[in-house]
């Protein structure tokens, strides 16, 4: 009786792993020959910045050219933004960030916080730079050199 009964388990066990849930993936795959990718650094001076004081929210702003992007690239490419950050001056530790860049700025000596965000936009021929104070107020002058990378994909 035992050995049916053992018997029996293992074949309800065994028909519980056969019908148990199971998702199935459709995926449609896209192959496409490859892709030309252009990278461009620039490198802009504080005294390069203009300032937008539209009334809502001024900010700064910087407009380059950038004749990698093309009519093409806006309808089937990707435009990337990078911005060059120092964030540990003592130990000399940089890195390549994304854009949007969004972090907290100090005023007055740690009296106040607000956020900073350094973002980019881009049309066929240009590539615009803006730094925007999540407060509505103008930000702070800039005072050094920030250097950003455009990386251009496009596809073949």
């Amino acid at each position: 009786m035992k050995k049916n009964f053992l018997l029996l388990s293992m074949l309800v066990s065994l028909l519980a792993l056969n019908t148990s849930c199971h998702k199935e993936y459709i995926t449609e795959e896209y192959y496409q020959q490859g892709a030309q990718v252009y990278t461009l650094e620039y490198t802009i001076q504080p005294n390069e910045w203009l300032i937008d004081d539209n009334g809502t929210r001024p900010y700064r702003y910087v407009v380059v050219d950038n004749r990698d992007i093309t009519d093409a690239v806006m309808k089937n490419g990707v435009v990337l933004g990078y911005m060059w950050n120092t964030y540990n001056q003592q130990e000399n530790l940089s890195s390549w960030n994304t854009l949007p860049y969004v972090y907290p700025y100090v005023y007055d000596e740690g009296s106040s916080t607000v956020g900073e965000n350094i973002r980019f936009e881009y049309e066929p021929g240009t590539v615009t730079f803006i730094i925007e104070d999540l407060d509505a107020i103008a930000p702070d002058p800039v005072v050094d050199p920030m250097s950003f990378k455009i990386v251009v994909v496009k596809n073949m």
